[in-house]
């Protein structure tokens, strides 16, 4: 492997060093900001970056002369661990976000002041590339349309971030049937505490006939948290432990307006954890499924969460955890990539104040608050 570390004045600068010596092939290994002095850069007391890159030479077969014109596009080893894959996944994503930083606004859109401080913030808020694109497209086509816009540009801009994403309200979905509602999803995310905002917002707030189904087995406790909550609203509990007796329950509940199931947290990395989804809940079309994901998880992990629950249908995703994070950018990525619905928002404890029903405008200002 040939290793050498590039000093630039950008990353612009540094990746067409890299490319020139190292080849197309070279691996960006690390990338930093460096102050260098005149004397070791030749242009003054001014910001830089540091690059180290690589690129493995016996990855690409010599054709007999040494030139190795024989070269075979370089791929993972079969036995590199995801978690190093993921880990320089990220580390080319951080190199796009400081790309895009670095290059700048595109001309036309400098034209527009306001405009264009709304792109540099939303370009440090952590948004996906992709979509920050189609966001500029869509910018662009609105400037080029004749005539005066009804709105300012601010608020047009920011519609255009609001199409990105669904929104739905599970209660309408099948209006006048019973409901089903399984809440699935990492370790820790709060299911059991979103369940009873919801017991008690239907049940007692809205005079809907609600009751209640426990298929944690694994959290110590978890059963008598809800059954304390079920008293409480004066709502039927049921504790179930295999799939057979969660259709029983579900008979026997089938007179209410809503059924709210609490599944056990599994760990997204746990090998057998789509089996035992399917298992346990598969194939049941009367179910709703409803992902419970935290505004707090780093987006490799919301990713792996997404890919490994999504062997179920999925209804809709709850967001928690909202007043932990001022970070949306990773949930909203996920909303815009997967465009299944986000249904309700929590943040905070309180039950049930502490939850809301989403909504477009809602969604985007999550986005947007580290801004205001």
């Amino acid at each position: 492997m040939k290793l050498k570390t590039f000093l630039a004045r950008d990353l612009k600068d540094a990746l067409s060093q890299v490319k020139k010596e190292l080849g197309p092939e070279a691996v960006i290994l690390s990338t930093q900001s460096r102050w260098f002095k005149e004397n070791q850069a030749g242009w003054g007391r001014r910001p830089g970056v540091e690059v180290t890159a690589a690129v493995d030479m016996t990855a690409f077969p010599s054709n007999g002369d040494g030139n190795g014109d024989g070269r075979t596009e370089w791929l993972p080893s079969p036995s590199t661990p995801v978690s190093q894959i993921q880990e320089d996944l990220e580390e080319v994503k951080d190199l796009l976000h400081q790309w895009v930083r670095q290059s700048g606004p595109p001309s036309w859109l400098m034209q527009h002041k306001e405009l264009t401080m709304f792109y540099r913030f939303l370009t440090r808020s952590g948004l996906d590339e992709r979509f920050l694109q189609r966001w500029l497209d869509n910018v662009q086509g609105m400037l080029e349309q004749p005539g005066e816009q009804p709105l300012t540009l601010k608020e047009v801009a920011s519609r255009y971030l609001m199409q990105a994403f669904e929104v739905v309200d599970p209660w309408k979905a099948k209006d006048g049937q019973p409901r089903y509602w399984a809440f699935i999803g990492p370790t820790g995310v709060g299911k059991t505490t979103t369940i009873a905002k919801l017991a008690a917002k239907f049940g007692i707030i809205e005079k809907h006939k609600v009751g209640l189904i426990s298929m944690d087995n694994q959290r110590l406790g978890a059963h008598n948290q809800l059954a304390a909550y079920a008293r409480l609203a004066g709502q039927p509990l049921m504790v179930v432990h295999q799939r057979q007796e969660l259709l029983e329950a579900m008979e026997k509940l089938a007179d209410l307006d809503l059924v709210l199931i609490d599944t056990a947290g599994r760990s997204p990395y746990a090998p057998a954890l789509q089996k035992e989804l399917q298992e346990s809940l598969g194939e049941l079309p009367e179910l709703e499924n409803h992902l419970v994901l935290s505004a707090t998880t780093k987006e490799s992990n919301l990713i792996n969460a997404i890919k490994r629950f999504s062997v179920l249908p999925i209804s809709s995703y709850i967001i928690t955890k909202l007043d932990e994070t001022n970070d949306f950018s990773a949930i909203f990525n996920q909303l815009c990539r997967h465009r299944v619905p986000v249904s309700y928002l929590t943040a905070g404890q309180q039950v049930p104040e502490d939850i809301e029903l989403s909504s477009r405008r809602r969604v985007t200002e999550l986005l947007l608050r580290r801004r205001s």
